[in-house]
């Protein structure tokens, strides 16, 4: 039977991914945040600017949730089966764990938290695709690296809700990737012009 802890793990990988797609095509179409600042009393130059960042928090925190209700669907049902010895589950799980978060760092040291945080979205567009460092192994490392730590934590606790957040995770990902931000990241570089913005001169999106 599904528990009620495995649901809303669910439900929060799903809300996670649809929450960035959703917030990213958002900013990119309207540049509602990027704009947000705009006031008599506040600098809108330097928050403009470090949009991006405050983004990045956002979106770091809305994983936070999703890490915590997946890790709370774990513990539910720890050990539940038994597929390894305990110690070399805690060995593998943990290597896993580890790895997958050394890739995440990889990946935002090659891409820089802009990079890394949709900011092309957010128009920071880049030159060129990043195609050294970590992405010489992988597509998509940021994902890669967010489901092999899940699935360490799921060995390590022998958990089947974890191994079926690890699966769903990685389904997530590719269906996102492959006909959300794929197609996304397709129209904006192909419109780069268009997508980069101006910081020097931020004041000229109040018109847009």
């Amino acid at each position: 039977m599904i528990s009620s802890e495995l649901i809303v793990a669910l439900i929060s990988i799903v809300l996670h991914v649809a929450n960035y797609n959703a917030t990213a095509q958002y900013e990119y179409t309207t540049r509602t945040f990027t704009k947000v600042a705009i006031a008599e009393k506040i600098n809108f130059i330097l928050i403009g600017k470090n949009t991006i960042y405050y983004y990045a928090v956002y979106l770091i925190a809305s994983a936070l949730v999703r890490d915590h209700f997946i890790d709370v669907a774990i513990r539910a049902d720890r050990f539940g089966v038994e597929m390894f010895p305990d110690e070399f589950a805690t060995l593998l799980g943990n290597s896993c764990f580890i790895f997958g978060i050394l890739l995440n760092i990889w990946t935002l040291y090659c891409l820089g938290i802009k990079g890394m945080y949709n900011g092309d979205s957010f128009g920071h567009i880049m030159d060129a695709p990043v195609t050294g460092g970590v992405y010489q192994y992988f597509n998509d490392p940021q994902y890669v690296g967010t489901t092999i730590s899940c699935l360490g934590y799921a060995i390590r606790y022998q958990s089947i809700n974890g191994f079926i957040c690890t699966a769903a995770m990685g389904l997530v990902f590719y269906i996102s990737v492959k006909f959300v931000e794929g197609p996304h990241m397709n129209r904006i570089y192909e419109n780069k012009n268009a997508s980069r913005i101006n910081f020097k001169n931020l004041k000229s999106l109040r018109n847009l």
